[in-house]
């Protein structure tokens, strides 16, 4: 009779209904127990067998298995533990405390508000009346009613890809919670879409009412989309509804809602608030993980869409920072040579699913670029993007884009022919003119050693007849729809027509002052003053259309435009203070900027240094002393801003009495004239000089000493 051999030393005892092959280990409890449970033998399976899920007798040094199929035999003898990971339960702890501190507070975020018309939750703790900067009263007015503004998702990367059902069983006791995969959460009266959405996306407070953010996105896309057309409205407002993680990032939503507020009554005091959550939530996303989350172009966006708002506000360290950060991003994912073949570089973004797609990845890099040039030129700081690394072409037309009809667009080169502008659509006009603006800035201050401008045959002046060649020949073949007064609808048209005189006196007032100082005949001279008076004159015109319109929806940087052809009607009214014609046109432009500056705050830097323009031309011409109206006159003058709102830190430093500041658009422009001290008794002269004010003789120009 045969007896049952003894088990193996290294053999551990389980129960029948255990055996599953992977040798987990059990008490050694189970041995202890009755004999109507003994536990049978199960040795540890050999790593061949467990992978390929395979009965295994546990023999060593081979198993049975493995001898017959000539495999070799081995054992791992470290078990490997099973069950959740660690930190799953705690986490799941955490979100239970969420929901419980959710469901304690909804009758308090119900509860009305002096806020409550712009659908945010009350605030809670508003206690003493201390003092803050007007930029940050706003934040301390908004903490939601949460009770532990503290709470937030785990931080275990793993986190970030849970998922919620958001359909939830109503009338839940919160005994009865159990978390799984198809857990609903009943919030009362709690709007479901941002309740579970906080837990989702690690948001540490509620998003505004549905029904605010639906009035924040018809502003937005009624009233700064024209200006900067980069995202797809119906492909955006289509993701709003999807799960919370599929929708457009926290701090994009946010970054359009702060532009929304800052043009329209009713939310200008959530300007700040929103604008600082944007920034926030566009930091944390840089913190995750690796920083693989900011690898997107809804980020782009949210960089290109905060630097519009803090050039708009006169916050330039962070608009250039900004700037940089976005040309880079959209570099890094390849949106500037989405149409060519360049460099064989790593591919950070999967291509595009369509033609729309491509083009708002176009569209997000000549945003960024346009930014690129206009953040330069005001400071005379490098630009970030070199034309020559450029392979996307230029934006098609609007309603191509806002339709997904494919529409074929000229490269940037191409748009520099008179074949290539009848082409363009108000978005690529606006894009030129940047571009031009950019050459500019290269043209008058990264002067070559071949320059030779005593010559006119020389470098500069051949740079020179060739932009003022490109500037002509768009102006005259602009299509139909890119001229005025059939494209007055469209900001951009606006903005690219202004944009065309603006660089025209940007370019002649160099060649006025290079003429002067190297006493080139005086037809040169005379031929770009003349160019200068004209272009300035067009700009007053223009602005007339557009004055009955809402200026809220112009381009922020329309107001550089007015400040440049200002500057000409004043260098003007040195010579000829009689002219009446000259006179009205400035006190309109005057006005004009001071109704722009209730909705574009950046037009009141270039008033302040209007202010100084008119006090030095009255010094010069006492009749003219009281003739034009100052900022100071009207409502958000500099005399009425708090002190320390009046200035950055960055643009008090002074040198040589000399005012040099991050962001000089408030002393000078510089691609401009190259020494413009901001000074019209030292700017160049738009006409001849009459002898009698200038006995002297001779137009001043620039001082040398300046240069």
């Amino acid at each position: 009779m045969s007896s049952t051999p003894e088990p193996p030393s290294d053999t551990i005892m389980v129960s029948e209904q255990g055996l599953d092959g992977d040798g987990e280990h059990m008490p050694s409890g189970a041995r202890a127990r009755g004999n109507s449970s003994v536990p049978k033998p199960k040795r540890l399976a050999c790593m061949i067998c467990r992978r390929r899920k395979l009965k295994c007798d546990g023999i060593k040094p081979s198993c049975s298995t493995c001898a017959r199929l000539g495999h070799t035999c081995t054992y791992d003898e470290v078990r490997r533990k099973s069950g959740p990971k660690r930190g799953y339960v705690k986490a799941l702890e955490e979100r239970l405390k969420q929901v419980e501190t959710l469901l304690r507070t909804q009758n308090i975020t119900a509860t009305s508000s002096p806020d409550a018309g712009t659908g945010i939750p009350p605030p809670v703790g508003a206690g003493a009346g201390a003092k803050q900067p007007l930029n940050q009263r706003a934040a301390s007015n908004a903490n939601f009613a949460v009770a532990d503004p503290s709470i937030g998702i785990a931080s275990s990367r793993d986190m970030d890809r849970w998922h919620f059902n958001p359909d939830s069983p109503s009338n839940v006791p919160i005994e009865d919670f159990h978390f799984s995969d198809n857990m609903g959460m009943g919030m009362g009266g709690v709007e479901n879409n941002f309740t579970w959405e906080m837990i989702g996306l690690g948001l540490e407070e509620p998003l505004p009412a549905q029904e605010t953010i639906d009035e924040l996105h018809q502003i937005y896309f009624e009233k700064i989309h024209p200006s900067v057309p980069m995202i797809h409205k119906y492909r955006y407002l289509a993701a709003m509804n999807l799960a919370p993680v599929q929708r457009p990032p926290v701090c994009l939503r946010y970054a359009m809602w702060t532009l929304a507020c800052s043009v329209t009554d009713k939310f200008q005091n959530l300007k700040d608030l929103f604008y600082q959550r944007a920034r926030k939530y566009l930091e944390s996303d840089y913190i995750k993980g690796y920083g693989e989350h900011i690898i997107s172009v809804a980020h782009a966006q949210t960089h290109i869409l905060l630097a519009s708002c803090e050039f708009k506000w006169m916050y330039f360290p962070r608009a250039w920072m900004s700037t940089g950060a976005g040309v880079r991003l959209c570099q890094m994912i390849g949106l500037h040579r989405l149409d060519g073949s360049g460099l064989d570089v790593k591919q950070c973004l999967p291509p595009a699913r369509d033609w729309t797609e491509r083009e708002e990845r176009r569209r997000t890099f000549w945003m960024a670029f346009c930014l690129d040039r206009f953040a330069s030129i005001g400071t005379g700081w490098p630009m970030t993007v070199d034309e020559k690394d450029i392979l996307t072409n230029l934006p098609a037309s609007d309603t191509a884009f806002d339709l997904s009809r494919p529409e074929q667009t000229p490269t940037l080169p191409d748009a520099m022919i008179p074949a290539g502008a009848g082409r363009l659509s108000a978005f690529a006009g606006t894009v030129l003119m940047a571009c031009l603006f950019g050459r500019n800035l290269v043209h008058l201050h990264r002067p070559d050693v071949d320059d030779r401008d005593h010559d006119l045959n020389g470098e500069f002046w051949r740079r020179h007849r060739q932009m003022d060649n490109i500037l002509l020949s768009t102006s005259l073949c602009l299509p139909s729809h890119l001229k005025l007064p059939a494209g007055l609808g469209s900001p951009n048209v606006v903005f690219t027509n202004m944009c065309i005189h603006t660089s025209t006196i940007c370019l002649h007032q160099a060649a006025i002052f290079k003429a002067d100082r190297n006493r080139l005949p005086a037809s040169v001279g005379s031929e770009s003053k003349v160019r200068c008076i004209t272009a300035a004159n067009e700009i007053a015109s223009i602005m007339k259309m557009v004055s009955h319109l809402d200026l809220s929806a112009m381009n922020p940087f329309i107001s550089f435009c007015l400040y440049v052809s200002a500057r000409v009607f004043v260098q003007y009214l040195k010579s000829r203070p009689d002219d009446s014609q000259t006179a009205d046109s400035l006190r309109f432009l005057l006005s004009a900027m001071n109704a722009l500056k209730r909705r574009n705050p950046l037009t009141e830097s270039f008033l302040v240094q209007l202010d100084v323009d008119l006090e030095a031309l009255g010094a010069r011409i006492p009749k003219l002393r009281t003739a034009f109206p100052r900022s100071s006159d009207s409502p958000g003058s500099p005399s009425q801003i708090p002190a320390g709102m009046k200035a950055n830190a960055c643009d008090e430093a002074h040198a040589g009495g000399k005012k040099i500041g991050i962001m000089s658009y408030s002393n000078e422009c510089h691609f401009k004239a190259p020494a413009d001290d901001g000074s019209p008794a030292l700017g160049p002269d738009i006409i001849e000089i009459d002898p009698a004010l200038n006995p002297g003789g001779g137009a001043r120009g620039f001082s040398p000493a300046d240069q």
